[in-house]
């Protein structure tokens, strides 16, 4: 089933109250601590699962739109949740995984926009 793409103002949006789009200064650890999260794929899915429940705006606007990519998106976000990293950072610690972890961590992914998915259809 399709669904309609929702829109919110920004300042409903959880994503832009949380460190997801800043400057952190502990660079490192951010790439290093994502990319140990996205490595640890059962961790990482707790993480995505997380994200869908304490970031329902941020999570609708983003799942409900086919111009992003879900995968990146979730990602991102459970990043930024879990330990402060921003976006550019979780991206620069993707690409120190390799080919097979990455495949893990966008199954751990797809599973929790599954579920997102399966319980936003019932309501």
């Amino acid at each position: 089933m399709k669904i309609k793409r929702v829109y919110r103002h920004h300042s409903k949006m959880e994503e832009y109250k949380s460190n997801m789009w800043r400057v952190v200064e502990d660079k490192e650890y951010a790439v290093s601590e994502s990319a140990r999260l996205m490595i640890a794929s059962a961790e990482f899915e707790t993480a995505c699962l997380r994200v869908i429940r304490e970031w329902p705006f941020s999570t609708e606007v983003a799942l409900s739109a086919t111009v992003i990519n879900h995968q990146a998106w979730i990602g991102h976000a459970a990043c930024a949740l879990n330990h402060g990293a921003p976006e550019d950072l979780t991206r620069q610690a993707w690409r120190t995984l390799t080919e097979q972890q990455q495949a893990l961590a966008n199954a751990a992914a797809d599973r929790a926009i599954s579920a997102w998915r399966s319980a936003y259809v019932a309501n």
